[in-house]
Parts: structure tokens; C-alpha cells; sequence
């Protein structure tokens, strides 16, 4: 898999120069920064010979993010109200084994040291991981976090899920799924939970592309079912 981490409006040099190094540690080797607010001279030090992530490291917007085939959230804040899908995660044990040996592009979002990621950033996340230190204390340092997350990844090997579903694939299926949603009457407030929901399904299942089209296929037709009845009715 082509893993890659960005880092949203990070802070402070020395986490960011520990982030850089444990990426070098795991081989991760793409380092993107959204509206950076620490010093990268600074930050050199700390990253030890992982400096030359810091270095060719690329400054993006975050509209940018979306290029990238699968986006994980990190978040320390879990939800248990059913209605608050943004921050519905996994653990890393559950990520390892829907993301095994992937082809796709995948990057891990990491927020701000002092408030992480909001849910406008968490809501473009394909899936949300938390990692349940078992205490009430359940904030982690982000280079801690994501050291534990890469460790994890790298440990496991997992039989191989080829040709999966692309990012339009997975938008079409949404799409169509909400378009049934809409003729079969389901109330209209509720359409972003559910459109929410779907996205997070796929994520964390990762269906193949044939898996993902034979759906399309099967909510194109009920939809066209209903619309030769609703014909015949008028």
C-alpha cells in the first residue's frame, strides 16, 4: 500500500520532528502539512534522520486531501450517541485487517496537538480510527499515536484484496443509494447521517470494484422498477 500522513494545522516542532521521524523508522515517506504553524528549522533537530521527510515535505490545502483513494481520521474523542457518525472509529487491530496489503493510496490524517481534528476534517474521512488506551486519559501524543498505528500496520500480513472499488465507484454507489433513499421516502433531514454512514461502510469494508458495481447495478434498477410503476399509476 502507498501510505501517506498529513498533518493538520500542526504546532509544535518538536512533535512534528518525531512525526517525521517514525515515519522514516516505517517507511512512510510522504509528509504533507496543512496550514503549519511551527518552525521547520526548528523542527529538523528533533527529527533526527528522519529530516529529510521535513525537508521535501509539501504544504497543500485541505481540499487537496480528496486525491487520495482512502482517508483515515485520527481522533482521541469517541462517541457513543448512535446519531454521531462522524466520530463512529475503529480500533487498530480493526483498520489493519480492512486495509491488508491494499493498492490504493491511503493517508492518515493527524490534527492539532491541541484539539486534534474537528468534525468538518473528520467527515471527508473514509474511516476513523481511535486507539482505547483503557484509561479515562485516552489523549495520545500524535507521533505516539501514529507510531502505534504504522507499528501495527507493519506487523500484520493479511491475504491480499485486489481491484478494489475506486473513489468514483464508491461515490456512484452512494449516490444511487441516496436517490432510492429519496423515492422511497426516507426523511430528508436524515440524508447526511445516511449518506455518512454509507461513506464509512465502504471505507471500512472495502469492496471491490465488481462488488461495488453489482450493488450500483442492482439500486439502478429498483429505481427504475419504481419509476415504471409510478407511470403506470398516473
Amino acid at each position: 500500500m502507498k501510505l501517506s500522513v498529513a498533518l493538520i494545522e500542526p504546532e509544535h516542532e518538536v512533535n512534528v520532528g518525531h512525526i517525521a521521524r517514525v515515519m522514516k523508522n516505517f517507511g512512510v515517506n510522504e509528509l504533507f502539512l496543512v496550514n503549519p504553524k511551527f518552525d521547520s528549522k526548528k523542527a529538523t533537530i528533533f527529527a533526527v534522520h528522519g529530516k529529510d521527510l521535513l525537508t521535501k515535505s509539501k504544504i497543500i490545502y485541505f481540499k487537496d486531501l480528496r486525491k487520495f483513494d482512502l482517508l483515515i481520521g485520527t481522533t482521541a474523542i469517541y462517541s457513543n450517541n448512535r446519531s454521531n457518525v462522524i466520530r463512529d472509529s475503529i480500533n487498530p487491530s480493526q483498520l489493519v485487517k480492512i486495509i491488508a496489503d491494499s493498492k490504493q493510496s491511503i493517508c492518515f490524517l493527524v490534527g492539532r496537538e491541541s484539539t486534534g481534528l474537528n468534525n468538518t476534517e473528520l467527515s471527508i474521512c473514509d474511516i476513523v480510527v481511535s486507539i482505547d488506551t483503557g484509561t479515562a486519559y485516552r489523549t495520545l501524543n500524535i507521533s505516539h499515536a501514529l507510531a502505534i498505528l504504522l507499528y501495527e500496520i507493519k506487523k500484520n500480513s493479511f491475504q491480499k484484496k485486489t481491484n478494489l472499488a475506486t473513489v468514483h465507484e464508491r461515490v456512484l454507489l452512494i449516490d444511487y443509494a441516496l436517490k432510492l433513499a429519496k423515492v422511497s421516502g426516507y426523511r430528508r433531514h436524515k440524508t447526511s447521517l445516511l449518506a455518512m454512514a454509507l461513506k464509512r461502510f465502504l471505507g471500512r469494508n472495502l469492496l471491490t470494484s465488481k462488488e461495488t458495481m453489482l450493488m450500483v447495478t442492482l439500486f439502478r434498477q429498483a429505481l427504475l422498477t419504481i419509476e415504471r410503476k409510478r407511470r403506470k399509476m398516473f
